[in-house]
Protein backbone atom coordinates (compact mmCIF):
# COMPACT_ATOMS: atom_id res chain seq x y z
CA UNK A 1 0.00 0.00 0.00
CA UNK A 2 1.60 3.78 -1.34
CA UNK A 3 0.23 6.30 0.69
CA UNK A 4 -1.51 8.83 -1.82
CA UNK A 5 -0.60 12.32 -2.07
CA UNK A 6 -3.39 14.14 -0.67
CA UNK A 7 -1.78 17.34 -0.51
CA UNK A 8 -3.32 18.79 -3.35
CA UNK A 9 -6.36 18.25 -2.09
CA UNK A 10 -5.89 19.22 1.03
CA UNK A 11 -4.49 22.70 -0.58
CA UNK A 12 -8.53 23.10 -2.33
CA UNK A 13 -9.64 23.83 1.32
CA UNK A 14 -11.97 26.43 1.82
CA UNK A 15 -11.71 26.56 4.97
CA UNK A 16 -9.53 24.70 7.74
CA UNK A 17 -9.88 24.45 11.60
CA UNK A 18 -8.58 22.49 14.27
CA UNK A 19 -11.05 19.28 14.34
CA UNK A 20 -11.89 20.01 18.57
CA UNK A 21 -13.94 22.83 16.41
CA UNK A 22 -15.35 20.91 14.00
CA UNK A 23 -18.61 21.35 15.04
CA UNK A 24 -19.12 24.72 15.44
CA UNK A 25 -16.86 25.43 12.43
CA UNK A 26 -19.29 23.10 10.19
CA UNK A 27 -22.11 24.92 11.76
CA UNK A 28 -20.75 28.12 10.56
CA UNK A 29 -19.94 27.22 6.81
CA UNK A 30 -23.62 26.01 6.63
CA UNK A 31 -24.98 29.43 8.16
CA UNK A 32 -22.55 31.64 6.03
CA UNK A 33 -23.60 29.22 2.71
CA UNK A 34 -27.26 29.85 2.86
CA UNK A 35 -28.77 29.31 6.22
CA UNK A 36 -31.51 26.97 7.07
CA UNK A 37 -33.16 28.18 3.73
CA UNK A 38 -30.49 26.76 1.82
CA UNK A 39 -30.09 23.22 1.61
CA UNK A 40 -26.37 22.89 2.44
CA UNK A 41 -25.09 19.21 3.69
CA UNK A 42 -21.38 18.40 4.83
CA UNK A 43 -20.11 14.71 3.78
CA UNK A 44 -17.58 14.09 7.04
CA UNK A 45 -15.00 11.76 6.37
CA UNK A 46 -12.10 10.94 8.43
CA UNK A 47 -8.76 10.60 6.29
CA UNK A 48 -6.61 7.30 7.79
CA UNK A 49 -2.65 7.54 7.96
CA UNK A 50 -1.44 6.24 5.18
CA UNK A 51 -4.82 6.73 2.70
CA UNK A 52 -4.28 5.20 -0.01
CA UNK A 53 -5.40 5.50 -3.78
CA UNK A 54 -7.62 2.57 -2.91
CA UNK A 55 -8.65 4.14 0.43
CA UNK A 56 -9.46 7.17 -1.72
CA UNK A 57 -11.63 5.44 -4.49
CA UNK A 58 -13.70 3.18 -2.00
CA UNK A 59 -13.75 5.31 1.28
CA UNK A 60 -14.43 8.98 0.18
CA UNK A 61 -15.16 9.21 -3.79
CA UNK A 62 -17.57 6.38 -4.60
CA UNK A 63 -19.67 7.23 -1.32
CA UNK A 64 -19.31 10.52 -2.15
CA UNK A 65 -20.62 9.93 -5.74
CA UNK A 66 -23.58 8.26 -4.23
CA UNK A 67 -24.38 10.88 -1.76
CA UNK A 68 -24.46 13.38 -4.35
CA UNK A 69 -26.35 11.84 -6.65
CA UNK A 70 -28.92 10.59 -4.03
CA UNK A 71 -29.31 13.97 -2.57
CA UNK A 72 -30.19 15.79 -5.68
CA UNK A 73 -26.95 17.23 -6.26
CA UNK A 74 -25.62 16.23 -9.58
CA UNK A 75 -22.05 15.88 -11.07
CA UNK A 76 -19.68 17.42 -11.48
CA UNK A 77 -21.13 20.83 -9.63
CA UNK A 78 -22.49 18.71 -6.51
CA UNK A 79 -24.26 21.95 -5.13
CA UNK A 80 -25.42 22.66 -1.81
CA UNK A 81 -22.24 20.19 -0.81
CA UNK A 82 -18.88 19.81 0.70
CA UNK A 83 -16.75 17.51 2.02
CA UNK A 84 -15.64 18.04 5.57
CA UNK A 85 -12.01 16.18 5.73
CA UNK A 86 -10.51 14.87 8.69
CA UNK A 87 -7.03 14.60 8.83
CA UNK A 88 -4.71 14.34 11.54
CA UNK A 89 -5.97 16.81 14.06
CA UNK A 90 -7.18 19.26 11.36
CA UNK A 91 -10.62 19.84 9.39
CA UNK A 92 -10.13 20.63 5.68
CA UNK A 93 -13.66 21.87 4.44
CA UNK A 94 -13.47 21.29 0.19
CA UNK A 95 -16.15 21.90 -1.86
CA UNK A 96 -17.28 18.52 -3.51
CA UNK A 97 -16.90 19.56 -7.31
CA UNK A 98 -13.07 19.93 -6.03
CA UNK A 99 -12.97 16.56 -4.82
CA UNK A 100 -14.75 14.87 -7.74
CA UNK A 101 -12.18 17.20 -9.83
CA UNK A 102 -9.25 15.54 -8.21
CA UNK A 103 -10.51 12.26 -8.11
CA UNK A 104 -11.52 11.98 -11.77
CA UNK A 105 -7.65 13.37 -11.94
CA UNK A 106 -6.52 10.61 -9.92
CA UNK A 107 -8.31 8.12 -11.69
CA UNK A 108 -8.29 9.18 -15.40
CA UNK A 109 -12.24 9.79 -15.66
CA UNK A 110 -14.61 11.99 -16.29
CA UNK A 111 -17.49 12.63 -13.76
CA UNK A 112 -19.86 10.80 -16.03
CA UNK A 113 -17.75 8.11 -16.21
CA UNK A 114 -18.12 8.73 -11.59
CA UNK A 115 -21.21 8.53 -12.41
CA UNK A 116 -21.68 5.34 -14.05
CA UNK A 117 -19.46 3.65 -11.63
CA UNK A 118 -20.61 4.98 -8.34
CA UNK A 119 -23.78 6.93 -8.70
CA UNK A 120 -27.25 5.70 -7.68
CA UNK A 121 -28.35 4.62 -11.35
CA UNK A 122 -31.97 5.85 -10.74
CA UNK A 123 -32.16 8.56 -13.65
CA UNK A 124 -30.30 6.34 -16.35
CA UNK A 125 -32.59 3.71 -15.80
CA UNK A 126 -35.53 5.63 -15.66
CA UNK A 127 -35.14 6.74 -19.01
CA UNK A 128 -33.95 3.27 -20.43
CA UNK A 129 -36.13 1.67 -22.61
CA UNK A 130 -36.69 -1.83 -21.76
CA UNK A 131 -38.24 -3.01 -25.79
Amino acid sequence: MVAADLSPLLARAFHTDTATRATAALAEIREQRGGRAARVRAYEVVVPEGADRAWFEASLLRPLVYFCESGRAPLPACPGVFVALFAGDTLHCIDASEVVSFGCALLGVDSEELVRRFGTGEVRHALRRDD
